[in-house]
């Protein structure tokens, strides 16, 4: 039977759970999830954290960082957007459909749009949803998200990567000039985008989940280290720290969050042999300040 399932939970980790549960069990009628999260970065299936935004702002900012489980590029989310997606079987979707559902949503809100061929919906070459899809056996998602009223500043700093130079061997997001439905009409809110996808979907059987009444068993698997950071592809990256003594460069070769191989090099007037150091630093968990803590440590001669 056809549904509308409206999330009263921000949580990312429970929202994109209870999505990958609902895609489980679809169904041949179509099912719509509307949902809105707390501040995080959404970012795809096969992309790489470090090559993606800025890790020490978003745990600064108090800003989640989540793994979903479908593809395409990095996101932002918090309250002033509206997340949807829809739900069928493989055989019953369709790319033209789901547009002109959306299309026809955003025009009872006064905003004609078009489809760019990024999987993106525009008003006047302006990005203000951008899509992507997961299949999993005969099981469809399509979904992505709506410009409301999101902090763009916050956006801009949050998918910023905090590495001075990065060669990644990953799925780098695309970034587009991007805009609020509420700079185009400040009329249009949360709520008026929510309805306008309600009355468009023309369904009246609609459910609302929260931790009360489900528990999506994925949410532990999506917030932990591993399904954040071991999905990450190889790459290779070059920190560079100015010291007293002079400017440290540490070359690190990493693959599933472990590093695999690093370099040490220093422009100091004082000799040192990083080696035994370099040693160590194998087959450790990669964080940037934990090379540079060890780092500071073996200089200090608290390790040998």
């Amino acid at each position: 039977m056809k549904k509308i399932i409206i999330s009263e939970e921000f949580d990312p980790y429970f929202n994109i759970a209870a999505e990958h549960q609902l895609f489980l069990a679809s169904e041949e009628d179509l099912h719509l999830f509307l949902w809105q999260n707390d501040a995080s970065v959404i970012i795809g299936r096969n992309q790489n954290f470090y090559a993606e935004c800025d890790l020490a702002y978003l745990k600064e900012h108090k800003i989640m960082a989540v793994r979903r489980f479908s593809g395409g590029g990095a996101v932002y989310h918090d309250k002033g957007n509206v997340n949807f997606t829809f739900i069928t079987k493989e055989k019953s979707a369709s790319h033209v459909r789901f547009i002109e559902l959306i299309q026809s949503a955003m025009l009872g809100l006064g905003i004609d749009c078009e489809f760019s061929g990024r999987n993106d919906l525009l008003y006047e070459n302006q990005k203000f949803s951008g899509h992507a899809y997961y299949t999993d056996g005969d099981n469809y998602m399509y979904h992505g998200t709506i410009l409301v009223n999101v902090n763009f500043e916050q956006l801009g700093k949050a998918l910023t990567p905090s590495v001075l130079k990065l060669k990644s061997k990953g799925i780098e997001s695309v970034r587009s000039r991007v805009i609020n439905l509420s700079e185009i009409n400040s009329e249009i809110t949360i709520q008026t985008v929510i309805q306008a996808f309600i009355k468009t979907f023309d369904c009246q059987n609609i459910e609302y989940i929260n931790k009360t009444n489900l528990e999506p068993p994925l949410k532990g698997l999506l917030s932990s280290d591993n399904w954040l950071y071991v999905q990450s592809p190889k790459f290779d990256m070059e920190l560079e720290r100015k010291f007293s003594f002079g400017t440290m460069s540490v070359y690190v070769s990493i693959a599933d969050n472990l590093i695999q191989s690093i370099k040490i090099n220093t422009d100091s007037l004082k000799l040192y042999d990083f080696k035994s150091c370099e040693n160590e630093l194998k087959g450790k968990y990669f964080t940037e300040q934990a090379v540079w803590d060890y780092i500071k440590l073996y200089i200090s001669g608290q390790i040998n």
